[in-house]
């Protein structure tokens, strides 16, 4: 019945996670963003201290449950290790599949301490929080769904949408269109995912008994947890099906012992056992003696947890071909900002850089479609707003609602409106109304904030002039200017843009 339990909450938790990056309708972030938020590391980052709190309890009560239920990463490696079960024929399913290993002791040190420093590193604005975020579960599984999820899902959604719109069915309104398809970043969305796969598949929880940051760190508490998977040796036949069919590897049969630093309570070991010697239960028995190594084993990962949280404190607009059906359009090419707008609630710059794990969660959820991963080597994979597609509406606030490691904190549409992220900046020389003398003014009837007025140059033709007192930086001027998408102008960038302010300020 546990084991059971154990497996709904697991399946609940990982179609919510999914949910929320394939979701359009907001509705999933309204009513569930807070999951995202006990995700570990994206909490000491945002300095949840509930949601910290939250964990540690539930790892002293209940041992690495965490990992099974709440990660969305561990959660697929079960899944993983349970199609292989499901694979092999049944000869050989009856000897096992994995079998006792010796713990991973120095690997699992070596990969938190490169975890901590690459963290602490972010936090100081020397390195982008988002290379930590490499080894960190939820950020590996957010830019899976992010690069591949989310634009299958739309790749068909759109068409659907499009379909029962052309009956006056409007259910599907606001799928966001499918945005620009990185390969580099889908590859290495695609080679970390496929690598976790294949260490499950080889070896189960290897990754997080060997490799990940969270996994280490909770392994230094779920040895003192109050509830464990215990043996009891009356009852015992030593049969060893326990330790061959346990995905953590740490049950030593011959010793009839268990390493509770590695066991992530999936409670496989309780199903396969006979003579129900296995149970999960409230007491001391059968906890190994602790070696001096293993001691100082334990001492070394609670200090190098306790370096990570020092150092954590330290519209939908469908794709078009001609515009009304008359003028053929290309796609409009983002300018190269040497400061890139971030979204409002991020502070800074600085603040943004140091806390985004890129997770990618919040370009899943960005009803425009105008937070894209970056590639530049400063925010390697960590959003920018791109307003070529787009723009940030000022009443839109759902970035800031489902980010869990506070690098975007919570704000109101009303706060929204009088943050500045940016200032809209135009080139004279590319505009068709200050160069060509033609009558657009797309950016200042447009402009949400009355930022951008129309005035007459030098050469006698009107241009906009932009307020820098009352621009905001949402990008409607450079997503509703032409230049830049007609194929009669050699320009292949918006005349008008916006560059980003490295603290973002009130107006």
């Amino acid at each position: 019945m546990l084991r059971t339990i154990r497996i709904i909450l697991a399946v609940v938790s990982f179609i919510v996670m999914t949910a929320l990056f394939v979701d359009f309708t907001g509705t999933a972030a309204a009513a569930l963003s807070f999951l995202p938020k006990v995700q570990l590391v994206p909490a000491l980052l945002a300095l949840n201290f509930v949601a910290i709190a939250f964990v540690a309890l539930l790892s002293l009560l209940f041992g690495r449950l965490y990992c099974s239920v709440i990660c969305p990463l561990g959660i697929f490696q079960d899944a993983v290790s349970r199609i292989r079960v499901w694979l092999t024929p049944k000869r050989k399913r009856r000897r096992g599949l994995f079998g006792f290993a010796a713990a991973n002791s120095m690997m699992r040190l070596a990969f938190l301490c490169v975890f901590v420093i690459a963290a602490i590193l972010g936090l100081t604005g020397v390195l982008a929080a988002s290379y930590a975020g490499l080894l960190e579960p939820y950020s590996i599984f957010g830019r899976f769904a992010g690069q591949w999820l989310v634009p299958g899902w739309r790749a068909v959604s759109v068409p659907i949408a499009d379909l029962a719109a052309s009956q006056e069915v409007y259910l599907f309104d606001g799928v966001p269109a499918p945005s620009a398809f990185s390969w580099v970043l889908a590859s290495i969305a695609a080679a970390q995912i496929l690598l976790v796969a294949g260490l499950a598949w080889w070896r189960g929880r290897i990754y997080c008994n060997s490799v990940c940051p969270v996994g280490t760190a909770l392994g230094a508490i779920s040895p003192h947890s109050l509830f464990k998977v215990t043996i009891d040796l009356d009852k015992c036949v030593s049969c060893g099906l326990c330790g061959r069919f346990c995905k953590s590897q740490c049950i030593d049969t011959k010793n009839h012992k268990i390493d509770y630093s590695r066991c992530v309570v999936c409670m496989d070991c309780m199903d396969h056992c006979s003579t129900h010697a296995l149970g999960f239960r409230m007491t001391r028995r059968n906890v190994p003696a602790r070696t001096e190594k293993a001691a100082d084993t334990g001492r070394r990962a609670f200090i190098a947890t306790a370096g990570l949280l020092g150092g954590a404190l330290a519209s939908h607009a469908a794709d078009k071909v001609t515009d009304g059906g008359f003028a053929p359009l290309k796609h409009k090419e983002p300018h190269d900002n040497d400061i890139a707008p971030v979204p409002a609630g991020a502070i800074s710059r600085k603040h943004f850089s140091e806390h985004c794990t890129a997770c990618q969660l919040c370009v899943s959820e960005c009803p425009s479609g105008v937070l894209k991963p970056s590639l530049s080597a400063e925010g390697f994979m960590q959003p920018r707003l791109v307003f070529t597609d787009g723009y940030c509406r000022p009443e839109c606030t759902r970035c800031s609602e489902v980010c869990p490691a506070g690098a975007i904190k919570p704000i109101d549409a009303a706060e929204k409106s009088s943050i500045k992220i940016g200032t809209a900046v135009v080139d004279p020389d590319s505009c068709i109304s200050a160069a060509y003398g033609q009558h657009c003014g797309n950016c200042a009837r447009n402009c949400p904030a009355g930022a951008i007025l129309m005035v007459k140059g030098e050469n006698g033709n009107m241009r906009p002039t932009v307020s820098a007192e009352v621009c905001i930086g949402c990008g409607k001027c450079e997503y509703v200017c032409p230049v830049g998408t007609v194929t009669q102008l050699s320009a292949t960038k918006a005349a008008i843009h916006v560059t980003g302010t490295e603290v973002h300020q009130k107006v």
